[in-house]
């Protein structure tokens, strides 16, 4: 196999669309993107390709068995499964026509990025999990689940590709559709093949059960558990060798995580998770019971100098590339908040000695993760004076959607869709401590009817379980509030600060300048140039004294446009 297989079918025209560029290929197969002749829709076009140690009756076999095979699963109708548009044979080439998802592959996702974090991880699987119970129930095994086969749109939602290849089950239970591959029936991708799989025995849904332990082991890791040098060597490891154990390979992996994906890669499929459906909620189960835990993983470990792998002198900062990852948190009550200096004053005249309690629920929600392409720009070291660096340029170090997206003039938008929780991304890839900080908030969008808190949160963990949040609200005269989350704690939020603004301007399309000056647990705060109260000191026993920087919006309907990003060493 060459570079160029498929190169020679740029420009055919099968069923009306147009070949226009060869997306990728495989052993017996190629993907081109494709222009329907008669509309504006693009296509992904999959061709199969005889081999070169095909004869001529394997073909026909071949070709016989694939057109029947896409047949049923055309009718597989499912939300996260790669719809089939149309199929069928031309020239003696058979071919399968499917929308075209620009997001690529979860193999590709995971080479640019790096491993998954657990919520990532969690938000594929259970998609991936719902189209694989569907299609068994349906009569289909996939046979070759694998993340190439899994495909991302624009918002990382996927759906699972090549049922056109999927062996088709008789009817009855899930455990009793079996069928008996031949001697000419084409194996699945050998990394990812079940043990049963690999020995030619009769195959039902808990073979891609296996298939998906194996995709999800590579998801968290960026690795296989096992390794050959040959396809019969490889096989004969699914079928013989336990798989490692995956808290050896990265820190977050509690044991019972690491049990889930034992319990999925067992060898013999009366052990295993007898549904996909059964090893994702499994996995969401352990993953919350794990979550408290500080995110550590193999992307999020620096090459140091002295280690294997590392490129370059030793006086250069390592280079650490981070998934983009959006946060969402409960929301707190913007009003209870923009109105708490003046109603704790009304009932201390009022009532005296009463007390202002604020209820904050402690809900959680699923970590959408979202595709970005950017290259990941030069590290910046925390320590250095980095004034003339607009933080916000660096297009890799935010996640990009179509709720949190740059315009032409590189303001990077949040827009808060959510009537329960807050919207908050975290620049990825630096740490700070003692530093100032400025960046400009306009408002484009406010809620109706409602106060509308957006800001800064700063010194923040790797999982966002503890940071302080400096925000404002230009309505009401303008008021700030500065708070300290814990999300292991009973009372969530602690309030250190707020008061009027009057610096703060709440005229239409007019930007506001936040300072942000934090030395040791000792805190100041301006806006426009202007002091807001006096320095802050938290005076726990634990301040946070370093962390990472994001962006906040609370309130439903909000749209905040950043820019002018700037963070310097504090003095």
């Amino acid at each position: 196999m060459t570079a160029t297989r498929g190169q020679h079918l740029i420009g055919k025209v099968l069923a009306n669309c147009v070949l226009e560029r060869l997306l990728g290929y495989g052993g017996s197969s190629a993907v081109f993107l494709g222009q329907m002749r008669f509309s504006e829709q693009k296509v992904a076009v999959k061709v199969f390709l005889p081999r070169a140690n095909m004869d001529a009756k394997m073909q026909r076999d071949f070709y016989r068995r694939f057109l029947r095979e896409a047949e049923a699963a055309s009718k597989l109708d499912h939300p996260n499964i790669m719809p089939i548009l149309a199929y069928g044979e031309e020239d003696g080439l058979p071919y399968i026509i499917m929308p075209y998802m620009a997001g690529g592959t979860l193999s590709e996702y995971i080479s640019r990025h790096g491993a998954l974090s657990l919520q990532e991880a969690q938000w594929y699987l259970e998609q991936i999990a719902s189209a694989l119970d569907y299609a068994h129930t349906h009569g289909c095994i996939h046979c070759d689940v694998k993340p190439a086969n899994i495909l991302l749109d624009s918002e990382g939602n996927i759906a699972l590709s090549d049922f056109g290849i999927a062996r088709v089950m008789q009817p009855g239970s899930l455990t009793a559709q079996t069928m008996s591959k031949g001697p000419e029936s084409l194996m699945g991708t050998p990394d990812y093949i079940s043990p049963e799989q690999a020995m030619g025995r009769a195959l039902d849904g808990r073979s891609d059960v296996y298939s998906l332990g194996i995709t999800l082991f590579y998801l968290l890791a960026k690795r296989l558990p096992f390794k050959a040098d040959s396809t019969i060597a490889l096989a004969l490891l699914h079928v013989h060798e336990p798989p490692p154990s995956l808290a050896l390979i990265r820190a977050d992996i509690t044991p019972a995580l690491d049990q889930v994906i034992q319990k999925a890669l067992a060898k013999e499929p009366d052990k295993r998770f007898q549904t996909a459906g059964e090893l994702s909620t499994a996995f969401a189960k352990a993953s919350a019971a794990s979550e408290k835990m500080a995110t550590v993983s193999l992307r999020h470990t620096p090459v140091l100098p002295g280690n294997p792998g590392h490129v370059g002198s030793s006086s250069q900062p390592a280079l650490i590339a981070h998934n983009p990852l959006i946060r969402v948190r409960p929301t707190r009550s913007a009003k209870m908040v923009r109105t708490v200096s003046v109603a704790v004053l009304l009932i201390l005249l009022l009532a005296g000695a009463s007390f202002l309690v604020m209820r904050l629920t402690t809900q959680t929600s699923k970590v959408r993760p979202l595709i970005s392409t950017t290259k990941v720009n030069e590290a910046i070291t925390a320590t250095s004076n980095t004034s003339n660096v607009d933080y916000l340029t660096y297009c890799n170090d935010w996640p990009v959607s179509r709720t949190f997206f740059y315009d032409s003039q590189q303001r990077y938008h949040i827009l808060n869709n959510s009537s329960q929780y807050v919207a908050l991304a975290l620049c990825q890839t630096h740490y700070f401590d003692n530093f100032s900080l400025t960046v400009s908030m306009q408002q484009i969008h406010a809620p109706v009817g409602e106060a509308d808190f957006y800001g800064v949160i700063f010194r923040s963990t790797a999982d966002q379980s503890h940071y302080y949040l400096f925000e404002i609200d230009p309505t009401a005269g303008g008021q700030y509030v500065f708070l300290r989350y814990d999300g292991d704690s009973k009372t969530l939020w602690k309030r250190l600060a707020g008061g009027p603004a009057p610096s703060l301007s709440a005229m239409p399309g007019q930007s506001n300048v936040v300072t942000i000056q934090a030395k040791g647990n000792t805190f100041s705060f301006y806006i426009n140039n202007q002091p807001v109260g006096k320095p802050v000191t938290d005076t726990s026993k634990s301040p946070l004294l370093s962390g990472r920087v994001g962006l906040y919006v609370e309130d439903q309907g909000a749209e905040i446009a950043f820019s002018h990003l700037y963070i310097k060493a504090a003095l």
